[in-house]
């Protein structure tokens, strides 16, 4: 072998080795369902808790961090980062080398002379190296750090979007259940009711139409109690699936936590500017925004003709498309969308800033008047019922419609507040003060076992 095939030998070794083979990655629906289920029974400890090493049952905090490193959706948007970041590198990368032959000169040599030499066939042999054009390879790698950037931002984004669904998806829970609780009790009371005025009619002591209104009422009960376990059941399932855990997963739920009372009375015109600045989704549309005007600046560049050098010379004149007079306007045009398409979001925001604060003052004056004047007002007449069925001025009917309003209005009273908590969080997420909790649970989750 000689030297020259040696060198030729290497080179090929050395081309095989930079090159990459296909490996097939099939997507295994099956698998992937167990795996779901596999991460939802490790998930959990043996008393049914989130093993997040938190004492007790997690509250909202922990929950919210525990779904930012589990949920499915939210790992989508990571891989998206993953993939912009990727682009970045090809953005990077300087044109390849162009190696070519060719055999016109062997073929004229052949057809002239009727031979051919060495000569002939080493002129044939050429290359060409593609030079950007000034500015064109900044422009074009600033274009891939915005999206980056706004991939990023895209994350946080996706990440302060499940905090606020896992913090009103607990408030949710709480009220389906302690609903369903009061429900149950109000439905157990009735059965009494309608045991006693059946055995009163038996006996003489109450009317075939008191006996058939308090089965009435049971009946009533009994559809609002499978409309209070639905409407749990739900809550459930909704709050499991933004954890990333199976839908029948059973999880106790600590004690809620309270929102920060001063943020809450912060004036409007503070939240919006605070929220111009914290909202991540702003913060989306602002790097989209520098992406777009990056690509201003490498239209502007590829405006130039396309200078190639090597063994010879090319020059490639954008004649016939104006100049790359239609890619800047088309790319000054993007660039003006996403303006608009920030104003409207500004505009959303301070709407949507506008009605939570409402909601959250409506939800806590009506706090304010179940506490102050319908629990007590229940209360009291109940209380005169009882003295005067004593007396003989109301019958026992009356007093025990008084008993289930009493109960009804210390339901509505749970509800209330928990539906005041919801409006809190809601307020504060749209102001950009209720993000993903990444340091109260490890990013990679908890530690899962078979």
């Amino acid at each position: 072998m000689t030297r020259r095939d040696i060198v030729l030998l290497v080179t090929m070794c050395g081309f095989a080795a930079a090159c990459a083979s296909h490996e097939r990655d099939p997507l295994d629906p099956d698998a992937i369902l167990r795996e779901l289920d596999f991460v939802a029974r490790g998930a959990l400890s043996a008393e049914g808790d989130l093993g997040t090493g938190h004492a007790g049952a997690p509250g909202e905090r922990v929950l919210a961090a525990f779904a930012v490193a589990r949920n499915p959706l939210l790992a989508t948007e990571r891989a998206r980062l993953g993939m912009e970041r990727a682009m970045l590198v090809e953005a990077g990368l300087l044109p390849d080398v162009q190696l070519s032959w060719g055999a016109s000169e062997v073929l004229a040599s052949r057809a002239l002379e009727g031979s051919s030499s060495a000569v002939d066939a080493w002129a044939g042999f050429g290359f060409m190296v593609n030079l950007m054009r000034p500015g064109e390879r900044g422009a074009s790698r600033a274009v891939a750090e915005a999206r980056v950037e706004e991939a990023r931002h895209a994350v946080v984004a996706a990440e302060w979007g499940l905090t606020r669904e896992v913090y009103t998806a607990c408030a949710e829970r709480r009220a389906a259940e302690l609903l369903l609780a009061r429900t149950r009790e109000l439905a157990e009371f009735s059965e009494e009711t309608a045991a006693f005025f059946e055995r009163a009619r038996d006996a003489g002591a109450a009317t075939a139409i008191e006996a058939n209104l308090a089965r009435g009422q049971v009946q009533k009960i009994r559809i609002d109690l499978l409309t209070a376990e639905v409407r749990a059941g739900q809550a459930r399932r909704q709050l499991n699936t933004l954890l990333g855990l199976s839908p029948g997963t059973e999880l106790t739920l600590g004690p809620p936590e309270q929102p920060d009372a001063e943020a809450l009375e912060t004036p409007l015109d503070v939240m919006e500017r605070e929220a111009l600045h914290a909202r991540p989704d702003l913060a989306v549309l602002l790097a989209r925004y520098e992406a777009a005007e990056q690509g201003v600046r490498l239209a502007v560049a590829r405006q130039y003709p396309a200078l190639s050098i090597g063994t010879g010379f090319q020059l490639s004149i954008p004649m016939f498309s104006g100049f790359g007079r239609p890619g800047i306007r088309t790319a000054i045009a993007r660039r003006d969308v996403v303006r608009r398409e920030f104003v409207g979001a500004v505009a959303s925001m301070r709407r949507e800033i506008a009605d939570a604060s409402a909601l959250w003052e409506a939800s806590r004056r009506r706090v304010s008047l179940i506490a102050d004047e319908l629990l007590p007002n229940a209360e009291r007449n109940l209380v005169l019922s009882q003295e005067a069925l004593v007396a003989g001025e109301a019958t026992l009917l009356e007093t025990l419609a008084l008993q289930r309003a009493l109960v009804e209005a210390r339901t509505l009273a749970v509800e209330a507040d928990l539906d005041r908590a919801r409006h809190a969080w809601e307020l504060l997420s749209a102001c950009g003060k209720l993000l993903a909790p990444v340091d109260a649970v490890d990013q990679d989750g908890p530690e899962t076992s078979p």
